[in-house]
């Protein structure tokens, strides 16, 4: 076997980072083609699609068959990173029907797959990484992977045209018409499915209780509603099932996730968070709407402005604080993680949530007066403490509206973070999450909410430029990071 390590060393060595994107095409997806044993004719460049073009269309489209392209490779400079352009090729991806993308700045390499047009990242690879783990890279993406994949389609769908033809024949009849092709007895596709099936029926079985998180901090302006949506979004496309509750009379959340308050619920004579706290006859599930937006989807309690007008009931209700903790109990097992967001300021609504909640996370940005008013959410965590059976943990600071561009602030402002925390031992091992979960200050961070969509779905919007998409990818991959980090905090 040829010493793929030595040739694609070779390969890579012929691109700098100041190289463009034609040296990257040229020098180092044209070559790797060839070790991947495509030939010149299995591939075209430069293909036509919505009007752009796509760098490499790899396995010929057939007309006689459903059948799509294999592969689509999109290329950038390798002063680019290639995390921020994942909308692009997605967007490809969808159009051509392509199985796999590969996006590329010649240093790092990104391999997705399409299944029913949900474009999911499967592996990336560093140039070490791709020298070390060439055989999976090439038994993905290989001619030879390609012509098993064709070969297997083609059989499959000449069973199902047969089998849509025996329909059709007993339809009209002429059943004995059957004679005249190879009938199979069983579908393998339709076998595949139903083990698939009852394989996802008992992973489904397992029972795991949800962990209940209050996004909370008393000063406004903060990004906590941004953060909670897009948190969600994050913690929905790593797999992870969301329940995001509005308790806020601003119903900020809820509009922006696209439901409104007055067309959406009370003119539909639905059932909201104020139903769901004052009612003891209404359950959680009479009040959830289920939105979805490309593959995140997200359960919703709406909040309503009347809310507002509640202060008395709940000020006068007994044990109103555990309604909500009781409300909750019984679905602990039907979500992993549920989110809620109250207003910026100490309530009774801030009461219920958090009496609620299993962990507080403190949205902040890096200013000083922000970073003042966690004095004050330290101390209501810590006061919450003596009215629950379990503590209340602070699960982490987690940064927003982050200015790349002031470092020198940012370490200063992380330094009055940290005196504040080690000031009371309760809060001394609150961790101010790491510098790669900081969402950055963007206008299309704050934007997004306001079309009512969270940040991922940024790039099927075709209002927005191109640059607005690639900054959309940009900050959710720090809500990527932001859920990741969530994750391992709260299995630890």
């Amino acid at each position: 076997m040829a010493d793929y390590g030595s040739i694609l060393q070779n390969i890579f060595q012929a691109i700098a980072p100041n190289s463009n994107e034609s040296d990257v095409e040229q020098k180092v997806v044209v070559p790797l083609l060839g070790i991947l044993g495509y030939s010149n004719a299995d591939w075209q460049s430069q293909v036509v699609v919505l009007q752009s073009k796509l760098d490499f269309l790899v396995g010929q489209p057939d007309s006689a068959l459903i059948k799509p392209a294999y592969l689509i490779i999109e290329v950038k400079a390798p002063s680019k990173n290639i995390a921020h352009s994942v909308w692009q090729i997605n967007n490809y991806m969808r159009h051509t029907g392509s199985v796999i993308g590969l996006l590329t700045n010649g240093y790092d390499f990104r391999i997705l797959y399409n299944y029913d047009k949900k474009i999911t990242t499967i592996v990336e690879y560093s140039q070490a990484t791709l020298i070390l783990r060439y055989r999976s890279f090439y038994k993905i993406l290989s001619k030879k992977t390609y012509l098993n994949f064709t070969s297997t389609l083609y059989k499959n769908q000449q069973n199902i045209r047969l089998q849509f033809l025996n329909l059709i024949l007993k339809e009209v009849q002429q059943e004995d018409m059957l004679n005249l092709f190879n009938k199979r007895k069983t579908s393998p596709i339709q076998t595949q499915q139903t083990s698939e099936e009852k394989k996802l029926v008992s992973e489904t079985k397992e029972e795991r209780k949800s962990m209940i998180i209050t996004v909370f901090n008393n000063k406004g302006g903060v990004g906590k509603t941004t953060t909670t949506i897009n948190l969600a979004a994050a913690l929905n496309k790593l797999g992870k099932r969301v329940l995001l509750i509005d308790i806020d009379a601003q119903a900020n959340l809820t509009m922006g996730l696209g439901i409104d308050p007055f067309d959406d619920v009370e003119q539909l004579g639905k059932k909201d968070i104020i139903n769901l706290i004052t009612d003891p006859r209404t359950s959680l599930e009479e009040t959830i709407i289920h939105k979805n937006w490309d593959d995140v989807e997200l359960d919703i309690v709406p909040s309503h402005i009347r809310l507002s007008e509640q202060e008395l009931t709940l000020n006068t209700t007994p044990d109103i604080d555990r309604v909500l903790a009781k409300k909750l109990k019984k679905y602990h097992n039907q979500y992993d993680y549920i989110l809620i967001d109250p207003p910026p300021a100490f309530s009774r609504v801030n009461d219920i949530s958090l009496m609620a909640s299993s962990g507080i996370l403190i949205p902040t940005h890096l200013a000083a007066y922000p970073i003042r008013a966690l004095e004050y959410v330290i101390n209501r965590a810590i006061g919450v403490h003596q009215y629950r059976d379990e503590p209340l943990p602070i699960l982490g600071i987690a940064v927003s509206m982050y200015n790349r561009s002031a470092n020198k602030i940012a370490l200063a402002m992380s330094d009055k973070i940290f005196d504040i925390l080690s000031k009371r031992p309760e809060s001394k091992n609150v961790e101010l999450f790491p510098q790669n979960t900081w969402i950055p200050n963007l206008s299309i961070v704050a934007t997004t909410p306001n079309k009512g969509y969270p940040l991922c779905f940024a790039e099927f919007d075709r209002e927005l430029s191109s640059k607005d998409k690639e900054a959309a990818q940009d900050a959710f991959n720090c809500y990527i990071n932001l859920a990741k980090h969530l994750i391992y905090t709260t299995n630890k």
